[in-house]
């Protein structure tokens, strides 16, 4: 028997925040193009159960474009029974705008509902600010089974009554889980509930941003006789990627360039790429961030340059400095600014003094 564990699909995710408005409806499409994907990989590799472990979509408020895409996928693919769980953003949102539920489309409540495959029993349940504590003593699973939960939360070793949606990974202990289907997390993790069963985020099937980078995909788990074997696959259309350069005691913006080139050619141009600099440099280095980003643009798909590198200055060279620059630093440096604002400040008094904007 096989089945696929995914979560956090964001369908209907706005995308805007770094994307133009045409690459975000573009990445939205695909987004759902790949759920699609993933259900007839499902189909012809005879996957009978999709695990949809909460945020399928990205807000209450779903698309009816998108709405009858998904209905009409689940319809197409009769054979797989779709669990869908919803999360802490698409609290009904599918269901409160159908009428008729495809046979084939199985939902959850806040209390633990059991679907029976053979010897494999799949439990889940919605997670609120009044039932945690209750699930952990009311689920009740065979022994003798192949038992998967499923949750949406952040797992934990502790309790906490202000966060409805913290899972106590440790009140999960000898509950008889073999699998324990998470979402909420958008990057693929797993780790141990005891020594029969371990936990495991799928994480999200397309990386949206440039907090959900590397390898993107769902789990496929495998079911022979007593045991589970699960297997991360990578799934995505684009990858995310991310990259630090340290331009400490770089001197020339071209040369920097050209490093920064030479770490991302690997990077395939479909692929979205975010580059963080880092570091400290001096005044005489003249940045031209959106120009390369630019050029980057170009040549990638999606890319964005992050400067968290600070300027470097040591207010001795400038004591005597007699020049209108050395007085403009000298005013600066003894100011109440942050270290940030000073920055800020002596760049742009250098431009205008150079007659740049």
């Amino acid at each position: 028997m096989k089945i696929i564990h995914c979560s956090d699909l964001h369908l209907d995710s706005k995308m805007e925040t770094n994307l133009t408005a045409n690459k975000a409806q573009e990445r939205k499409k695909e987004i759902l193009l790949t759920f699609e994907n993933m259900a007839e990989y499902a189909f012809n590799n005879n996957v009978c159960v999709i695990i949809i472990a909460g945020d399928m979509f990205d807000c209450v408020r779903v698309s009816a474009i998108t709405k009858n895409r998904i209905l009409n996928i689940i319809k197409k693919y009769n054979n797989i029974d779709f669990l869908y769980l919803s999360g802490n953003h698409d609290e009904d949102s599918l269901i409160s705008q159908i009428g008729d539920i495809p046979n084939n489309l199985k939902l959850f409540s806040e209390e633990w509902y059991y679907h029976n495959y053979e010897n494999v029993t799949i439990a889940g349940a919605k997670l609120n600010s009044t039932n945690n504590a209750l699930l952990y003593h009311t689920l009740a699973f065979n022994e003798n089974n192949i038992n998967i939960a499923i949750l949406h939360g952040q797992i934990s070793k502790y309790d906490n009554k202000d966060f409805a949606d913290l899972i106590n990974i440790t009140k999960l202990k000898n509950k008889y889980i073999n699998y324990l289907a998470l979402g909420h997390i958008h990057t693929y993790s797993k780790g141990r509930i005891d020594d029969r069963g371990i936990y495991c985020y799928s994480g999200c099937l397309e990386g949206r941003g440039s907090d959900e980078c590397g390898k993107k995909g769902f789990v496929l788990l495998n079911i022979e006789n007593d045991s589970i074997k699960d297997q991360f696959v990578p799934f995505a259309k684009r990858i995310m990627h991310e990259f630090y350069y340290d331009i400490t005691g770089k001197n020339n913006w071209y040369d920097i360039e050209k490093s920064i080139s030479e770490l991302i050619k690997s990077v395939s141009k479909d692929d979205l790429i975010r580059i963080v600099l880092t570091g400290k440099y001096k005044l005489e280095l003249e940045k031209n961030i959106d120009l390369f980003c630019t050029k980057l643009n170009n040549k990638y798909y999606f890319s964005k340059i992050k400067d968290e590198s600070t300027l470097e200055i040591d207010p001795k060279v400038y004591e005597n400095d007699i020049s209108l620059k050395g007085e403009f630093i000298r005013k600066v440096m003894s100011s109440d600014y942050s270290k940030q604002e000073k920055d800020s400040i002596i760049l742009c008094g250098i431009n205008a003094l150079k007659g740049e904007e």
